[in-house]
C-alpha cells in the first residue's frame, strides 16, 4: 500500500501549472513583474508630475506623447526584423537598455523640446518591447508553452501595472520635482535589471534567419496578415474603452456616483489577473485563437449594450448593477481577444520572419492607442446612445469577418 501524497500546490505553483518545469518561462514572468512595476509607476505619476515639475501644459504634454506614440508605431517593424536577424534575446535586451538611458534622461529634462525628445526616445523602445518580448517566449519555452507563457505574463503585468501605481501614490502626495526623478529613476533601475535577467535567459530554438540581407519588411506586403492584424486592432479598443470611454460615461452620462470609476478599474484588474490563464486555454492553434477572438468579440458586443443600458436608468442602483456588469463583459472581451490575438499571431506567421510578422501584428494595438481615444470620446460618448450602437456594430462586423479573414491568411501557409 502506498502511503505518500502529492505534495501540497501553492498559489504560486498553481499559477504556474504547466511551465513551472521552465526555467525561463520563470524567468520571463520575473522580467514581465519587474518591468511592469517600473511602467505602472511610471504610467500613475507621469502626467502629474509633466505638468507640476515640467511646468507643461495638458495640450503639450499629449501632443508629445502622441508624436512619441505614432514614433513607436513607425519602428515595431524595423526593430521586429532586427529581432529576426540578430536575435530577438539581444534586440529585447538593447530596449531595455534604451529604455533605461531614456527615461534616466527625464531627470535632466527642463524645457518641452528635451520633454519631446525623451519622449520620442521612449515611444521608439516602448512600442516594439511587447512583440519582440513576445517572439523571445516562444523562442525560450517553445511552441507548445507560448501561449501559456504570455496569459501568465498578460497577469503578471497587470499585477506589477497594480503594484507600481500604488507605490507612485507617495510620490504624488509629495507633488515636487524631486519625487517625480525618483519615479523615473526607480523606471530606469527596473529596465536595467530586466535587461540584466535576460542575460542568463536560454534559448531552446532559434529564430529568424541565419543571414543579414538588407532591409525588407515583408509582413507590410502581407495583406492576409495584415487583415487579420486589423480585426484584432478592432477588438483591442477595449483598451481605450476602459481608460477613456467608461469614466467619462459613468461620470456624464449615468446616474451612479463617480467615484465608482475606481471600483470598476478594480474589477476588471482583478478579474484580468485571475482568469487570463484560464481565458487563453486552447488558444494554442489557429483554430483555438480564432474561437478566443470570436468569444471576446461577442463579450464586447455584450459590454457595448449593456453601457448602453446603463445610461438609460435614473437609479443610481441599477446604474451602479448595469456598470458593474458592463466591466465583466468587457474585462471577458479583453481577456479572449488577447488570448486569440497571442494565437494567431504566432500561428499565422512564417518561422523565418516571426518576430517582424509579430511586431507588424501589434501595429493594429498599437494604433489602438494613438487613435482609440478619439474614436472612443468622439465617435462614442458624445453621442450617447447612437454611439453606443454603432460601437457594437463595429465590435460585431470585426466579429464576423474574423473566420473567413483567418482562414484566407491560413492558406497561404506551408
Amino acid at each position: 500500500m502506498n502511503t505518500t501524497s502529492a505534495a501540497p500546490r501553492g498559489p504560486l505553483a498553481r499559477f504556474l501549472g504547466p511551465v513551472a518545469g521552465s526555467r525561463g518561462a520563470v524567468v520571463m514572468l520575473a522580467i514581465g513583474l519587474v518591468d511592469s512595476t517600473g511602467t505602472g509607476l511610471y504610467l500613475a505619476g507621469s502626467a502629474v508630475f509633466f505638468t507640476i515639475a515640467l511646468g507643461l501644459t495638458a495640450a503639450q504634454v499629449g501632443l508629445g506623447l502622441s508624436a512619441a506614440g505614432l514614433l513607436g508605431l513607425v519602428a515595431q517593424p524595423i526593430l521586429g526584423w532586427w529581432a529576426d536577424h540578430w536575435g530577438a534575446k539581444q534586440v529585447l535586451i538593447a530596449l531595455h537598455l534604451w529604455r533605461a538611458l531614456s527615461f534616466a534622461l527625464f531627470v535632466v529634462v527642463g524645457d518641452y523640446a528635451g520633454f519631446v525628445v525623451v519622449a520620442a526616445m521612449i515611444g521608439i523602445g516602448q512600442q516594439a518591447l511587447s512583440p519582440v518580448y513576445q517572439a523571445l517566449v516562444e523562442q525560450v519555452v517553445g511552441e507548445d508553452l507560448r501561449v501559456p507563457v504570455m496569459a501568465r505574463s498578460r497577469a503578471v503585468y497587470n499585477l506589477g501595472f497594480s503594484l507600481g501605481g500604488l507605490l507612485a501614490v507617495l510620490a504624488i502626495v509629495a507633488g515636487n520635482r524631486l519625487a517625480f526623478d525618483v519615479i523615473v529613476l526607480a523606471n530606469a533601475l527596473c529596465c536595467l535589471t530586466a535587461a540584466l535577467l535576460l542575460v542568463r535567459v536560454a534559448l531552446v530554438a532559434k529564430g529568424g534567419s541565419a543571414r543579414k540581407p538588407g532591409l525588407r519588411l515583408r509582413s507590410l506586403g502581407d495583406l492576409r496578415y495584415l487583415a487579420v492584424a486589423a480585426v484584432n486592432g478592432v477588438l483591442s479598443l477595449h483598451v481605450s474603452l476602459l481608460g477613456v470611454g467608461v469614466p467619462l460615461w459613468v461620470a456624464l452620462h449615468t446616474h451612479a456616483p463617480e467615484a465608482l470609476v475606481g471600483g470598476l478599474l478594480v474589477v476588471n484588474t482583478v478579474l484580468a489577473v485571475l482568469l487570463q490563464v484560464r481565458a487563453s486555454k486552447g488558444a494554442e492553434t489557429t483554430e483555438g485563437g480564432l474561437k478566443a477572438l470570436r468569444r471576446g468579440g461577442f463579450a464586447l458586443v455584450a459590454c457595448a449594450a449593456v453601457f448602453a443600458c446603463a445610461g438609460l436608468v435614473t437609479s443610481p442602483v441599477f446604474a451602479v448593477v448595469l456598470l458593474v456588469l458592463g466591466v465583466v463583459a468587457l474585462t471577458g472581451g479583453e481577456l479572449f481577444q488577447s488570448a486569440g490575438g497571442w494565437g494567431l499571431s504566432y500561428a499565422l506567421a512564417p518561422d523565418r520572419n516571426r518576430s517582424e510578422y509579430l511586431a507588424t501584428f501589434n501595429l493594429g494595438m498599437s494604433a489602438q492607442f494613438v487613435l482609440g481615444p478619439a474614436a472612443v470620446t468622439v465617435g462614442v460618448i458624445d453621442h450617447g446612445l447612437t454611439g453606443w450602437a454603432v460601437l457594437a456594430a463595429v465590435f460585431l462586423a470585426a466579429t464576423l469577418v474574423a473566420g473567413p479573414l483567418v482562414a484566407w491568411a491560413a492558406r497561404r501557409l506551408p
